[in-house]
């Protein structure tokens, strides 16, 4: 992170980029109704003490705000299931995986 925050410095300070970064995408794209929330995903609240979960946010377009998860939900669709050519994988459990290996070894051992 200490990287990433020297890149916006360097960026600001040659004057290519203000904040919002990247300075060339409409803010009116942008989703501002989740923009300033910090949803917690971690073990415990200690990020909830953090300036990035409260407070004015640096452009002064908003509040911070803390959510411990997310604050909206979306059906999952169901799992894919990739083409076993292309990745070796297959619907079988690996216990099934591991007796099908030994069957086709000892086949291919005569």
């Amino acid at each position: 992170q200490n990287q990433w925050l020297r890149a916006i410095d360097e960026l600001q300070s040659d004057g290519l980029e203000q904040l919002p970064t990247p300075s060339n995408f409409p803010q009116k794209k942008e989703h501002t109704e989740v923009s300033y929330q910090y949803l917690n995903f971690s073990d415990g609240e200690h990020a909830k003490d953090g300036s990035w979960a409260s407070g004015p946010s640096v452009d002064g377009n908003g509040e911070h705000t803390y959510h411990d998860g997310p604050t909206t939900s979306a059906a999952y669709p169901p799992p894919t299931h990739p083409d076993s050519r292309l990745y070796g994988t297959t619907e079988l459990s690996n216990r099934m995986e591991k007796v099908a290996g030994t069957v086709q070894d000892k086949l291919k051992k005569e």
